[in-house]
């Protein structure tokens, strides 16, 4: 019995160890995360694994190990080539990565033989010619896949090329048609394109620079000797390309200056400029998509380096991932430009690199290449990656179905993953299934989706309950007219009124201030047809509409379900700055022959706000049901609300100190002066009593421990 118990011991004990080896092999040396809407950094499922990380004596290649190699590509047959720059030779792999050939020379037609002299890119096109760019030889060598020459293309002549120019290619791609793109070291004026027989045909891609205003200030004003010492402003460079199936290239920069490309990417530039990777057709005008929440840029939250891209490998249906050599990590896009996944980093482990060089797509098998290390990493993609490209493929294609069941499978893994919440959602759109759409693009926080959503939702409301629309606008009209008739009425009555006037009537004569400001401003002052106590609950009912602004303004005004009301914003923005201007205009006034108290202008220019109560409660509503090519309504009424006021407390003022109108203007002016003067004297103020306060503590503090 005693040894049975062992046994049962044993067997546990055997058993979980396996599960702690299986689980400690599984693990990663990295974090795959992505960035929300708001450019917080999350972190999500793997979605690829390294699989293999394979040496050069793993490869089958006896002869030496790899020298810095720079290059990888992968043709249509899922061979691999390498192009080992240190050792001058181009190795070709079969889809197992097992050695099958070396490329270290070759013959030309006479006979001669012939070496590479740092090869640098590869291509392979369409009918296996081996493209490779011969760098310290100035030329493209043309070769079949058994070695043998099939042409040379060398350094193209042009009266283009500027006087003491280099060529020396670095990275090239070759087109559906035959023409050759070649990236040369140190060339700033875009892309060199070959004809297929080494012609030169142009330069594509050449970023245009607009030279600032205080730029040709200085060249007008400076000398020819200060010119030549001063720094230019020149195009980017480029320093690798990728050509995709349609013949459109993907071209990288590591040159664009960091704080301009770190500041094109948080202020979600969608533009190419001080973009580190474009996508040019064949007139080079950047055609890339770049509709995600931030643009292809790698990194938001950098410590002190912003992502160098310096090679794209192209995924199935219009994906890519770029390698961001600052950092080795790999960032994938979709075709639209969202952040999909990001993994890699600097180490020596399986996964990490030393110093990544290049990466290509084989099937659905990342490789990445490590010139420091020389080694090939091979990166298996997972269910959750598997996951995302199913959906992405499926949306492609119009199967909206699968596409909607991917992305939830994808959101039962990551359910932060705000991308699958708008795949979804676009996959609604194409069912015409608007509300749910809705759901899911707030979801992602894609407001622009979303308002095109409600815009086909709102027309279904419409179409069926058209017949209440006018019925409504009717009654809601009949409702203003009456209400007026009533106001006018009581305000009428109220210049026969002797005695103190109620609350309710002081609140309605606001209207009649409103339309008759002159008249209105008057009889505030004279007739004491206003109170301080309506005054104050005008200013409270100012501030009452600000929070209710904010808590049921639609989402063109605020687009988030989570609207944190800070009290103290609302006092900052109308309770202290009204405050600051009755003291001050009050202040300012008094010394120049005003004749209004500080209750008269507290008074005048409280009424003056009922524009902003009564035109904000109509726009907080109408907000929600409004869509984005209709917000410049909103911004109308509300520069009406806000333009209404200020015109009132001007003729509030005006009228209550009997000023001139030029003399009443720039009173005005040097009010505002002096609301800024007070403001900072209270802050002053405020900062003298605080440290006044930690002396005193401080002093306290030290008797008591003398004590």
């Amino acid at each position: 019995m005693v040894r049975k118990e062992w046994i049962l011991f044993f067997a546990a004990l055997l058993l979980l160890c396996s599960n702690g080896i299986e689980s400690a092999s599984a693990m990663v040396p990295y974090k795959t995360y992505f960035y929300d809407y708001d450019g917080e950094y999350l972190v999500s499922p793997d979605a690829y694994v390294p699989d293999q990380v394979l040496s050069a004596k793993d490869m089958g290649i006896e002869n030496a190990g790899l020298n810095q190699p720079m290059d990888l590509f992968v043709d249509d047959n899922n061979s691999v080539y390498i192009s080992d720059t240190g050792s001058n030779r181009i190795l070709i792999l079969d889809e197992q990565y097992r050695m099958k050939r070396e490329i270290k020379e070759f013959v030309h037609e006479d006979g001669s033989k012939d070496q590479f002299n740092t090869p640098m890119g590869i291509f392979v096109s369409e009918e296996g010619l081996l493209y490779v760019a011969d760098s310290k030889n100035a030329r493209i060598v043309v070769l079949h896949q058994d070695g043998s020459l099939e042409k040379i293309l060398n350094a193209p002549d042009s009266d283009v090329f500027p006087a003491g120019f280099i060529y020396e290619p670095s990275a090239l791609g070759v087109d559906p048609s035959g023409l050759v793109y070649v990236i040369s070291k140190s060339t700033n004026m875009g892309v060199i394109s070959l004809n297929a027989d080494g012609g030169f045909e142009g330069f594509v891609g050449a970023e245009k620079v607009v030279p600032k205003v205080s730029d040709l200030f200085w060249k007008l004003v400076t000398t020819d000797a200060q010119k030549s010492r001063t720094a230019k402003s020149v195009p980017t460079e480029y320093n690798n390309i990728t050509i995709d199936e349609l013949g459109f290239a993907y071209v990288t920069s590591s040159a664009i200056h960091a704080r301009n490309q770190y500041s094109a990417l948080v202020n979600r530039d969608k533009s190419s400029k001080y973009a580190p990777i474009k996508r040019l057709n064949n007139t080079g005008i950047d055609v890339l998509k770049r509709n995600g929440a931030f643009p292809p840029a790698g990194d938001i939250q950098t410590t002190d380096k912003v992502s160098r891209f310096i090679d794209v490998a192209l995924a199935e249906d219009g994906s890519y991932s770029t390698l961001d050599s600052s950092q080795n990590k790999i960032f994938t896009y979709d075709d639209n430009g969202n952040l999909l996944y990001v993994f890699g980093g600097y180490g020596s482990q399986d996964g990490v690199f030393q110093s990544a060089s290049a990466l290509a797509y084989q099937n659905d098998n990342l490789l990445v290449l490590d010139k420091d290390s020389s080694k090939l990493s091979i990166f298996k993609r997972t269910e959750y990656g598997d996951n995302i490209a199913a959906a992405i493929h499926h949306r492609k294609n119009r199967h909206y179905d699968e596409s909607i069941a991917a992305w939830q499978k994808v959101l039962k893994m990551n359910p932060t993953f705000e991308m699958a919440y708008s795949g979804v959602a676009q996959s609604n759109m194409r069912k015409e299934e608007y509300k749910e759409a809705m759901h899911n693009y707030k979801l992602a926080n894609d407001w622009d989706q979303y308002f095109k959503a409600f815009a086909e939702y709102r027309k279904e409301l419409v179409s069926k309950f058209i017949l209440l629309i006018p019925i409504a606008a009717v009654a809601i009209l009949w409702l203003l007219y009456r209400f007026f008739k009533y106001v006018k009425k009581v305000n009428a009555s109220g210049w026969e009124k002797k005695g103190k006037r109620t609350l309710w009537e002081e609140l309605l004569y606001s209207f009649h201030v409103m339309f008759h400001p002159f008249d209105g401003f008057w009889d505030l002052k004279h007739e004491k047809r206003g109170s301080v106590r309506a005054a104050v609950i005008i200013v409270a009912a100012v501030m009452a509409v600000d929070i209710f602004k904010q808590l049921a303004g639609g989402y063109i005004l605020y687009p988030s379900d989570w609207r944190a009301i800070e009290l103290y914003d609302t006092l900052l923005g109308i309770l202290i700055p009204f405050g600051l201007w009755c003291c001050a205009n009050w202040g300012l006034t008094t010394l120049m022959d005003g004749e209004g108290s500080l209750k008269d202008i507290f008074i005048a220019s409280a009424y003056s706000l009922v524009p902003m109560v009564l035109i904000s409660i109509p726009v907080t509503i109408f907000s929600n049901v409004v869509v984005l090519e209709e917000q410049q309504f909103i911004t109308f009424l509300t520069t009406l609300a806000l333009g209404w006021a200020l015109g009132l407390i001007f003729i509030g003022v005006l009228v209550t100190n009997d000023y001139s109108p030029f003399k009443n203007l720039y009173t005005s002016a040097i009010s505002i002066v002096g609301m800024g003067f007070i403001a900072f004297l209270t802050v002053l103020f405020i900062n003298i009593l605080q440290n006044m306060n930690s002396f005193f503590t401080t002093i306290i503090n030290e008797i008591s421990f003398r004590l």
